[in-house]
């Protein structure tokens, strides 16, 4: 094969190919409502695959993928064969092409046969009649050549009969039985045949075309779900006024779980033993209306189902996180995992991180906040190891993790945030600027417990502009890292942790680092992290601070501005924390209220009181001693100038880290300077 054919056969199979469609058939369990896929390329945990008709792009890798790609990870196969079978699913011919092992076909023919199917085989093969009134004719279903093969053309139509989709179906089984026309979006199948429904007052929602087929013949109302992974919550719309009943086959038991969240009343069919669905229940000879009849008197609400399985569940969680449960302090536990897991210094620091994320469990009243940190230092200080430490006992789902992206990559991520943890990698990832609608948005969310973002877009038809509203519920907890403060609108709403980075701090973190390459890897406690999976499937958590009338006179005392109402919101939320960590020996209250004791405060008290002061002041112990440090020597050398490399040597601090926090002393005005070094 000339490189020149192989280039331009390549070429061509990527010009007939639409990778969208042709991963939904290679890969259909990973299809999710958000708009993306799950990458079967990496263990991914949120849908981080977006699809084009071109290309497929993982935002978590930050990789293109191609036709070529899809087809050699779902098939396990070489380039070549990856080549053979697309070109044979093109209708391209490879004559004079080099197959494996340098052979060419040499017939001047295709030797990859085309997939096809005929409306006779189909007809055969499901015990359907071709025409007449319940024959697949009727139905619209006819026989077509496309790309060298004979497919099913199957039109979507709408409720007034208007073609807007068609799905044709190349084969009765194998990996790529069917493909969407290009530009087509998935609809329910059967909408035309709604008006006669009515009657029956009932929908039988099926998965595909053949099953409604199998009940149309038998006069049975049926609507068909292209994939279990493709249901969209306004097509409830379509179904209001009808009892409506889902037939869940074997492999699509989170199926109804997605479909309740748009129909409260939803019933649902299992399938029986041995009959997948309702076309192999009629190949098997049942008759089907009184077959039909029988399993709708045995179906089971959706929402017991539902309350059923998460029962289950938090039995599941309750007894993996026993020895927490059992604990007489859960947050001690927490402390001695940090340590284990190699986090070397300081543990207060990643115990404050704990305490906060934990906050995102909380029920938040108009006025209440959850405690969103900034953790601030030098670059390679640990402030991300910190974070990463405390993310390894939180289960996948209570974080999203957002290292470097787009300003409004927040806003428009699919992703639900309501009590889950923001990890923004670094600071310069939140929207620029403090006077713009993205950052705005962010603040709402922080602050008010949603985000609500209107933004103007074009028509799809081009004929003018919409808006498109964006909404998104919290609480959310916002955690970031940074080398400086933020913007004033900003800073107000998060506490500032400003991880230690001298000298000792960082030789102790080595020895940590040495020590677990001597022993290996600590694996995170189970039971720790199931504590926290718990905790969020009994969230929200009520909780009532008895005392906080005093504590609220005592902190207003020291109050410097209007930051002190949000300030004591986060730290009344610190206190509920630690109450909601310590609730198997909490009493509540005659509204069911978990109440926080003294106990609780004094652990906060003595946990936050150094990042507290900091936060408001800026003045950490460490710049105290900064300023201590340069007053000392501008003594000792008559009154002669201190530079910043003195201040390092006395310290016995590296220069960068005297010099950080020496512009720290200077922009509160205890030391006065212009140029230092």
């Amino acid at each position: 094969m000339t490189s020149e054919r192989g280039s331009s056969l390549v070429l061509e199979i990527k010009t007939k190919i639409d990778c969208q469609n042709l991963f939904q058939e290679e890969f259909p369990n990973h299809w999710r409502d958000s708009g993306n896929y799950l990458c079967p390329w990496h263990q991914d945990q949120e849908p981080s695959l977006q699809p084009t008709q071109d290309y497929l792009y993982c935002h978590a890798e930050g990789k293109w993928y191609d036709c070529f790609d899809i087809i050699k990870c779902s098939r396990k196969v070489t380039f070549p064969d990856a080549r053979r079978i697309l070109a044979g699913r093109a209708g391209i011919d490879m004559s004079g092409v080099k197959q494996r092992g340098g052979r060419s076909s040499g017939n001047g023919r295709n030797t990859a046969t085309p997939p096809g199917l005929t409306l006779a085989e189909l007809a055969k093969a499901k015990n359907l009649q071709i025409d007449g009134q319940t024959g697949l004719t009727a139905w619209g279903v006819s026989q077509v050549k496309q790309r060298g093969a004979t497919v099913l053309r199957i039109p979507y139509s709408t409720l007034e009969g208007d073609i807007v989709a068609v799905r044709f179906r190349l084969s009765l089984s194998g990996g790529q039985r069917f493909r969407w026309r290009k530009g087509d979006k998935v609809l329910l199948y059967g909408l035309w045949r709604m008006a006669g429904f009515r009657e029956q007052g009932w929908i039988l929602l099926v998965e595909g075309e053949t099953d409604c087929w199998t009940a149309w013949a038998h006069d049975l109302p049926a609507l068909g779900i292209p994939g279990k992974g493709t249901w969209r919550s306004e097509w409830a719309e379509h179904l209001n006024g009808f009892s409506v009943y889902l037939w869940v086959e074997p492999d699509a038991q989170e199926l109804p779980r997605k479909i309740l969240e748009s129909i409260p009343d939803l019933m649902v069919i299992n399938a029986p033993d041995r009959i997948k669905d309702l076309s192999e229940a009629h190949l098997q000879g049942r008759e089907i209306p009184g077959f039909a009849e029988k399993l709708k008197q045995q179906a089971i609400p959706a929402k017991k189902l539902r309350d059923e399985e998460a029962a289950a569940h938090l039995r599941e969680l309750e007894e993996q996180a026993q020895s927490v449960l059992q604990s007489p302090d859960s947050l001690e536990l927490v402390r001695s995992e940090i340590e284990a897991l190699g986090y070397g210094g300081d543990l207060n620091q990643p115990l404050i991180v704990y305490l906060a994320v934990t906050s995102r469990l909380l029920s938040m009243r108009p006025g209440a906040m959850p405690v969103h940190l900034l953790l601030l230092s030098q670059p390679g200080a640990g402030k991300s190891y910190t974070i990463s430490t405390v993310l390894l006992l939180l289960p996948p789902e209570a974080f999203k993790v957002i290292d470097a992206d787009s300003p409004r990559a927040l806003i428009y991520d699919d992703s639900d945030l309501q009590r889950r943890v923001l990890v923004f990698g670094e600071a310069d990832s939140r929207p620029a600027g403090e006077d713009n609608a993205a950052a705005s948005a962010v603040r709402n969310l922080l602050q008010d417990h949603h985000l609500h973002y209107d933004v103007t877009v074009k028509e799809p038809d081009g004929g003018g502009y919409t808006v498109q509203k964006i909404r998104k519920e919290g609480p959310t907890v916002l955690v970031t890292t940074s080398t400086r403060r933020l913007g004033a609108q900003l800073d107000s709403r998060l506490f500032t942790l400003d991880i230690d980075d001298g000298l000792d701090k960082l030789r102790a973190a080595l020895q940590t680092q040495a020590s677990l390459e001597l022993s290996g890897p600590h694996e995170p406690d189970a039971g720790l992290i199931a504590y926290q999976a718990l905790l969020q499937n009994l969230a929200p958590w009520d909780v009532v601070v008895p005392y906080s009338k005093g504590f609220a006179g005592l902190l207003g005392k020291r109050a410097t501005g209007a930051r002190i109402l949000r300030d004591f919101a986060r730290l009344v939320s610190l206190i509920k924390a630690v109450t909601i960590m310590r609730h198997r020996h909490r009493c509540r209250d005659e509204s069911g209220r978990l109440v926080a004791e003294i106990q609780d405060y004094a652990f906060v008290h003595a946990l936050v009181g150094p990042m507290y002061e900091a936060t408001v002041t800026g003045a950490t112990d460490e710049v105290r001693a900064v300023v201590t440090s340069a007053i000392s020597l501008y003594s000792e050398r008559g009154k002669e100038p201190v530079t910043v490399t003195d201040v390092a040597k006395y310290l016995h601090i590296h220069k960068s880290t005297a010099s950080r926090r020496v512009r720290t002393a200077l922009r509160g005005g205890w030391l006065i300077g212009d140029n230092y070094t």
